[in-house]
């Protein structure tokens, strides 16, 4: 190390670094994290390329290098193929891969998780947190300009996230802030006063928690008015025209902030499913499908016609238990369940080795937070002592879930696996508008959907880069995604501890004790973690997928040979 980059650092951790700064640079040099931890917790406390490559070369690490995107010819209209939006296609209620994929091609948000779970700016170009992680203040990118001329300032930010904090949004906000706690501080600075210590705060407002588009301010003062109004957003492509459960037709943003897209626009199809994809996609009426199963994407691996993308994530399936119900109420009954399963023999069959175990938490192993543990493994013999000691020895339920994906193969999997343990379980397969939909159509959605109200249910969880939106969400007893119906005192006060946490140490053994409750009481089997996977023809260059089902920033820089 040269003495020049010795006297930066030091300048900058006396003069510049606050107590996060400093305490993350500690851990730094301590080596309690390597450098994609490292990167990870920088971009997430707003720290800038110049001051990230001054840390690497103080320890002696490469920079950071700026990779040139992959551009090819111009021009084109690209085909995807999405499935059947199940949910309303409104920011606040989106709630499905399909429709999440639509909105997020016009739609944009104030960050960016990459694929490597790195926070990268978006709308916000930086961010900063007081010494404690309540306040964060965002300063807005300048000159960026809506669909319909407007340009976006601090106005729009603030009535979007009062609108997404507001009753009735899907998007998971509210424990973190309520609508008086955003507010503007000029044309470019949106200041956010949260409930409560929230250390990865800016990974919520990336395109992960997908509900949080910013909207022009008139749009989001009228929930449900977003569609019928162009879907008006920031993105590089524009809507041009919409038929309900067939398609819709996208035009390039000749305006778009982030530089003129090299396609034309894009044409989406809607499939009831994904193997209408597949059949779509051999048969040359798409270019790229949103997502497949390994079953299915198996057939372009390998083949010089085709592109294959599989890229690890966090993403998962919650079979989840009702706590709830006397048929699950018993812990020993629910664990009896989880010891059914045979993993790596799942992986293998129902996966093609396209993902990774995991051991009924939703705390993958990539993560800097996720503390080891004891790797839950089948145990047929200890499953039946379970039921027994239960008085459960004629275990019988259905599991419901809906035709997406690895879905069926995989409930067919647990059924198999179950029976040999001698529980007899049936299974319901439901079309997504009526799994994510009210039941009966109409009725109130919070307390009839199938999805959280069946006794068993068997739901995909999409890529996040921080564990905190599943822990807020599908375990904590106020979460909205609690489809186990789980409440557990304790685990909500270790919850409230991790998510407060600034430190890698901390976050660690709030987890390690979080994972001990949940594998003690199991509410949910989590048995893998997938990839990501999907298929394109060879003529796509430049495309690269993301783990939650967006298509926005990964088409922003595509191209058609």
């Amino acid at each position: 190390m040269d003495r020049e980059t010795q006297r930066n650092v030091e300048e900058y951790r006396y003069n510049l670094a606050g107590p996060l700064e400093n305490n993350l640079i500690d851990e730094l040099v301590g080596g309690e994290l390597d450098r994609q931890e490292f990167l990870q917790r920088a971009t997430m406390f707003g720290l800038g390329a110049g001051t990230i490559g001054l840390l690497l070369r103080y320890l002696g690490e490469a920079d950071l290098a700026q990779a040139a995107p992959v551009i090819g010819k111009a021009g084109g209209t690209i085909r995807l193929g999405l499935p059947t939006p199940a949910s309303p296609v409104e920011p606040y209620l989106l709630n499905d891969g399909g429709t999440l994929a639509f909105a997020g091609l016009t739609g944009e948000y104030l960050t960016f998780t990459n694929p490597k779970a790195e926070l990268r700016p978006m709308l916000a170009t930086s961010w900063k947190p007081n010494n404690d992680a309540t306040v964060w203040r965002f300063q807005l990118r300048r000159g960026v300009r809506f669909h319909n001329g407007k340009e976006m300032t601090s106005a729009d930010v603030v009535a979007s996230m009062k609108s997404y904090v507001a009753a009735g949004s899907n998007a998971g906000l509210s424990p973190f802030f309520d609508a008086a706690g955003v507010s503007a501080a000029g044309r470019y600075t949106v200041v956010f006063r949260l409930k409560a210590p929230f250390g990865a705060f800016p990974y919520v407002l990336s395109q992960t928690t997908y509900q949080a588009i910013i909207q022009p301010a008139a749009l989001a003062a009228q929930p449900g008015t977003w569609l019928k109004s162009g879907m008006i957003g920031t993105g590089a492509f524009r809507l041009k025209s919409y038929t309900e459960k067939r398609g819709a037709e996208l035009v390039r943003n000749a305006r778009y902030w982030g530089g003129r897209p090299p396609l034309d626009g894009v044409k989406i199809t809607f499939y009831s499913g994904t193997a209408p994809q597949v059949l779509a996609l051999r048969g040359g009426q798409i270019d790229l499908a949103m997502q497949l199963s390994p079953q299915e994407a198996q057939v372009f691996k390998n083949n010089s016609r085709y592109k294959y993308y599989s890229q690890p994530s966090s993403q998962h399936r919650q079979f989840s238990l009702r706590t709830d119900l006397p048929l699950f109420r018993d812990a020993r009954v629910r664990r009896a369940v989880a010891l059914t399963l045979n993993r790596p023999q799942e992986i293998a069959r129902v996966m093609l080795g396209q993902a990774v175990l995991g051991n009924d938490t939703p705390f993958w192993k990539q993560y800097a937070s996720t503390a080891p543990t004891t790797q839950r493994k089948q145990n047929l013999a200890q499953a039946r002592a379970l039921l027994s000691a239960a008085n459960a020895e004629d275990l019988k339920f259905t599991l419901t879930t809906w035709n997406f994906l690895d879905h069926p193969d995989h409930a067919a999997s647990i059924q198999a696996y179950a029976r040999q343990a001698g529980i007899d379980m049936s299974i319901e397969v439901m079309d997504g508008g009526r799994y994510y939909g009210a039941e009966p159509p109409g009725a109130d959605y919070a307390t009839t959907t199938p999805w959280l109200w069946r006794p068993a249910t068997l739901t995909e969880y999409g890529w996040r880069g921080v564990p905190h939106v599943y822990i807020t969400r599908c375990f904590m007893s106020t979460g909205d995604w609690n489809a186990s119906h789980y409440k557990n005192a304790a685990f909500d006060s270790v919850a409230r501890t991790f998510l407060a946490a600034l430190d890698v140490q901390t976050q660690r053994r709030s987890n390690k004790r979080m994972a001990d409750i949940l594998l003690r009481d199991t509410p949910v089997v989590v048995d893998y973690f997938n990839n990501y996977v999907t298929a394109s023809t060879s003529k796509v260059k430049g495309y690269v997928p993301e783990a939650i089902s967006q298509m926005g920033v990964g088409l922003r820089r595509t191209s058609l040979a």
